[in-house]
């Protein structure tokens, strides 16, 4: 039998060390994190299984048959199952442990069985080759749902741990079906040859790479937060003011390319000061709430709201002229101040609304052109709309 440098057992061994520092720092991540990261603490869990599992794996033959080949495949498999389940919870989903737990048993007493009942290694690598694979092929699945642009942006790790996936789930199909369909003899995890070198190899730097993959995940998560709260209103959840300034600059630019209009409204809660004085602040910011959230529920998909100030808010309607423009402006004004069922005050709203014309030369005189008609909408009683004139060039 050819001798090699790199054994199987060193392969393992070495993996299983390196696999215990990888679970480390991701359980350092989960306590340095600045923001909480679902399914974080549920992969760290994963990391420390298969640091056990290795562990064990790598001392066959030199520790019990029983904590080697079913305790060590036991913890190598669970780790997988909870992988899955922390993908799931980073994306907002539950686990069905039910139907995994029972694979898992069904796992764990077939191996047991082909280690003492009937001793048969083929069997033993048959039946778990086969469940890592198929857990593999559905973790993969599930992450290939969240495409790069999903909810929270660039999604770096999303391609990483797909990537690791599909190609643990290569390698343990090729070992399942080279077990089923040729004779292993007398061999084992750890023999020396060069299928069990590649197996082994192959797999080691494959849960290595999973753990950075999952780390990856949870930065890109943390970082696509910051970034949001960065444009985001902290109490209302609409968008900041220079983040509604960025956006009419992009707007401005798509009229200069494409021609196409676009409208700004700006409201304003009617005797705000009245309700902080009489109900106190904590109600005046339930109102602000209340009112972002009916008004996000009223405009269109591709519409943009945001906190301007105070209790002014900015509502951009891209490619929509003035007469669409105020029939979007006016249910807001009818049916975004409802509060039916709340403990609120009832309140109103005015609104000034302003196209964007060629007389515009910043995104600043589209909302001065808005702002001058909400004052003027305050002047003739408030709890009205009023539309401002185009203003043209050299007018």
């Amino acid at each position: 039998m050819s001798t090699y440098a790199l054994d199987p057992r060193t392969t393992v061994l070495i993996g299983s060390i390196t696999s215990g520092l990888m679970a480390m720092v991701l359980t350092l991540l989960a306590r340095a994190t600045p923001l909480p990261v679902p399914g974080l603490r549920t992969w760290v869990a994963g990391a420390w299984l298969v640091f056990a599992g290795m562990l064990l794996l790598g001392l066959r033959d030199w520790i019990s048959h029983l904590a080697t080949v079913t305790l060590g495949n036991a913890a190598f498999v669970l780790a997988y199952i909870v992988w899955l389940a922390g993908t799931r919870r980073h994306f907002g989903e539950r686990l069905r442990w039910g139907p995994w737990l029972l694979a898992w048993l069904a796992m764990v007493a077939a191996v047991t069985w082909f280690a003492y009942g009937q001793p048969s290694y083929r069997m033993r690598l048959v039946v778990v080759a086969g469940l890592c694979c198929f857990i593999s092929v559905h973790h993969a699945l599930l992450l290939l749902r969240y495409p790069q642009a999903e909810r929270f942006g660039r999604a770096l790790g999303i391609t990483l741990t797909t990537s690791w996936l599909a190609v643990l789930t290569t390698v343990y199909a090729a070992r399942g079906v080279h077990a089923a369909l040729f004779p292993q003899g007398d061999s084992g995890l750890l023999t020396q040859d060069a299928i069990q070198i590649v197996y082994t190899g192959s797999f080691t730097v494959c849960n290595l790479l999973l753990v950075i993959g999952f780390a990856t995940m949870a930065s890109d998560h943390v970082r696509a937060r910051i970034e949001e709260q960065a444009i985001r209103d902290p109490l209302t959840g609409t968008l900041n003011r220079q983040a509604l300034l960025e956006c009419l600059g992009r707007e401005r630019a798509n009229h200069g390319r494409t021609g196409q209009p676009f409208c700004v409204a700006m409201l304003d809660v009617d005797h705000f000061k009245k309700i902080n004085d009489s109900h106190g602040h904590p109600v005046g910011d339930r109102v602000l709430v209340h009112l972002c959230r009916r008004m996000a529920a009223l405009v269109r998909p591709h519409d943009v709201v945001a906190r301007y100030g105070g209790e002014e808010f900015v509502v951009v309607m891209p490619h929509t002229r003035l007469p669409e423009a105020a029939l979007v402006a006016e249910r807001i004004l009818v049916e975004a101040v409802q509060a039916d069922g709340l403990a609120l005050p009832a309140f109103t709203v005015s609104i000034g609304l302003a196209e964007w014309s060629t007389g515009d030369a910043t995104e600043q005189d589209v909302i001065a052109r808005a702002d001058a008609a909400l004052y003027q909408a305050k002047a003739r009683g408030r709890n009205r709309l009023e539309r401002a004139a185009l203003r043209l060039v050299n007018a």
